[in-house]
């Protein structure tokens, strides 16, 4: 072991091969990838002349039986702030009774925003419904000229039921295919169900399998340019996935009555709804957004993202969100729609640690019964906690300047 570490320090080992190398000599997977984190960090600190002791005891095993090692050249691990909001009330179909939320964080004011917005919900409680699950990604297509790839999407749409039943897995199934054709290249964007898993490996995996099922079957010759095209679309604003949906597709509602709001907020109905248009749709309409007409609703799905172990690159698509706000009989009626909110409750970090620690929090951790109850059932909670969020920071701009003035106090503990 001494040999391996000085030629690692000395460079003739790589970052990535130093897990592989000490396993052939201690036979341990899980120890072996603890000492090559150690290692390369110890190397960075000395090449940089710096100490990273936090790093070091934020470590956490990520290892599988399958000898993986959860990232590559992993050093320990990053931490960040966390709280746990007050108990929101739920009437959803998966998730149902009063649920703390863990919040990852470095936002002074976020948790005590929610737990405002948290204090009017649960007067009357938050109903929720997942209407869409589905995951998808869209290889691109090349054909010799646009007539094949016109019969390509005709052919396409005669297989449906052939291609769906390719794919024979317990929690991945084929829910449907469109193709979009510019000129002589084709998307088809393969939509999956997959279980309580985000499941974008899963889908790639498949998408692969049916493009090579395509190329049997099909009489013409194609090429695949690209097995991921844009067109899914993963990790960026887009709004297909608005118009289509992508992962969850959930919505929340509440009514909450004047006397409340104006204990809580110092307002009323009528100038909360007309702050909701004003900022949400005029404000965002002339700002040219393709899903932000909402008050800040990633600022809460970025906190659970993080708190859960959740794919951080997918707030950009999750976030997309309309709240809306109505005034009838001196109520308030509040709802939120997140269109492609993209979560799992097993794979990828929501395994490991703290975030699987957290997910325990929430009653949703690992697979559900039937499988994909615990993903909608989160789903379902993190709506409510956005709608939340949501209504207090419309209920604080209604105050003129509390929004700064609450930050301050928070952050810097007092008036500037």
């Amino acid at each position: 072991m001494d040999k391996i570490k000085k030629d690692f320090f000395n460079k003739k080992i790589k970052f990535y091969e130093l897990e592989k190398i000490i396993f052939e000599k201690n036979n341990n997977w899980p120890q072996a990838c603890k000492i090559a984190a150690d290692w390369r960090r110890e190397r960075i600190e000395n090449e940089l002349n710096i100490s990273l002791p936090l790093i070091k005891n934020c470590f956490f095993d990520t290892t599988t039986e399958k000898k993986t090692t959860g990232i590559e050249q992993k050093i320990g691990g990053a931490a960040v702030p966390l709280a746990i909001s007050n108990p929101i009330k739920i009437k959803g179909e998966h998730a149902k009774g009063d649920f703390y939320i863990p919040l990852a964080t470095n936002e002074a004011a976020l948790v005590a925003g929610l737990n405002r917005g948290i204090k009017a919900l649960n007067t009357s409680g938050v109903i929720v419904k997942v209407t869409d699950d589905k995951m998808c990604r869209a290889p691109v297509l090349e054909f010799n000229s646009i007539n094949d790839a016109y019969y390509f999407t005709e052919f396409i749409e005669k297989n449906d039921k052939k291609l769906k039943q390719s794919i024979k897995s317990e929690f991945c199934s084929l829910v449907n295919i469109k193709c979009f054709q510019i000129g002589r290249y084709v998307w088809t964007r393969f939509c999956f169900t997959t279980g309580d898993a985000m499941g974008m490996n899963s889908v790639t995996k498949y998408s692969a399998k049916l493009i090579k099922e395509i190329k049997s079957m099909f009489d013409r010759p194609l090429k695949l340019v690209a097995l991921s095209g844009n067109l899914c679309t993963d990790k960026k604003a887009a709004y297909i996935d608005t118009l289509l949906g992508r992962g969850k597709s959930v919505h929340a509602e509440c009514v909450i009555k004047n006397d409340i709001i104006k204990k809580i907020w110092n307002t009323d109905a009528k100038t909360m709804k007309k702050i909701c248009f004003v900022k949400n749709y005029l404000g965002s309409g002339l700002s040219g957004t393709s899903g932000g007409f909402n008050a800040n609703a990633a600022n809460t799905i970025a906190a659970i993202f993080i708190a859960t172990g959740q794919d951080a690159a997918e707030i950009v698509e999750s976030s997309s969100c309309f709240t809306r706000a109505e005034y009838k009989d001196d109520t308030l009626l509040f709802s939120v729609t997140l269109p492609s909110l993209e979560i799992a409750t097993v794979g990828g970090g929501t395994n490991f640690g703290t975030a699987a620690e957290c997910l325990k929090i929430l009653g949703c951790h690992g697979g559900g019964s039937p499988p994909g109850s615990n993903a909608k059932k989160l789903a379902e909670i993190i709506a409510s906690a956005v709608m939340a969020q949501e209504l207090n920071l419309i209920g604080t701009l209604a105050n003129e300047y509390e929004l700064a003035e609450s930050h301050i106090t928070l952050a810097r503990g007092g008036k500037k």
